[in-house]
């Protein structure tokens, strides 16, 4: 019992800080005013690394299962699984919306914004990971952010993860973009 009550408060705190992402890019796409829209794109840049983190997170999940017994397990499972659902939702609610801001309104050609949003969504993803970066550090310790950026940036390794990252992200969300007239149709 104390592993799921432990998950939910850990899995509660992670999709908070997706849920900033997705608030942000909601409140760029509803403004008419380009400071206030600049201002809420760079609180969503940098929240945004957090809503496919939450996918990285099912790192935990087989330490937990052996921590549990019975229903406890089914717990577990069904507590991953709303994480993993949680994080594919709240990656496509705020990458989409800024989509339709960059293209419709800033004339950012599409296919260069999704390229460069999962870059740094994926580069944001592997500092959380590796060098245990948070967003909240860009305001509280710019400093550790950069040498932490530099960590990555000078080690091959990490430069190709970010990349194979990267690229599932884009495949991830052209396949969500793709889908998404069938789910409007069907009233989802």
């Amino acid at each position: 019992m104390r592993i799921i009550l432990s998950n939910i408060s850990w899995m509660g705190f992670n999709i908070l800080l997706a849920l900033v992402a997705v608030l942000f890019a909601w409140l760029m796409k509803r403004t008419r005013r380009t400071l206030l829209r600049i201002l809420y794109g760079v609180v969503w840049i940098i929240f945004l690394p957090n809503t496919l983190y939450l996918l990285t997170d099912i790192v935990h999940f087989f330490r937990n299962m052996h921590r549990v017994d019975g229903m406890g397990k089914i717990i577990v499972v069904l507590q991953y699984l709303l994480l993993v659902l949680l994080g594919i939702i709240t990656f496509f609610a705020a990458v989409y919306p800024a989509e339709k801001v960059a293209v419709e309104k800033m004339k950012w050609n599409r296919i260069v914004f999704i390229l460069l949003i999962n870059g740094l969504v994926s580069f944001g993803i592997i500092l959380g990971r590796v060098e245990r970066t948070n967003s909240w550090y860009f305001v509280t310790n710019p400093p550790r952010v950069l040498h932490d950026s530099m960590q990555l940036l000078t080690s091959l390794n990490f430069v190709l993860l970010i990349l194979l990252l990267a690229l599932l992200s884009t495949l991830l969300y052209l396949a969500l973009r793709v889908s998404l007239p069938l789910i409007k149709r069907i009233g989802v």
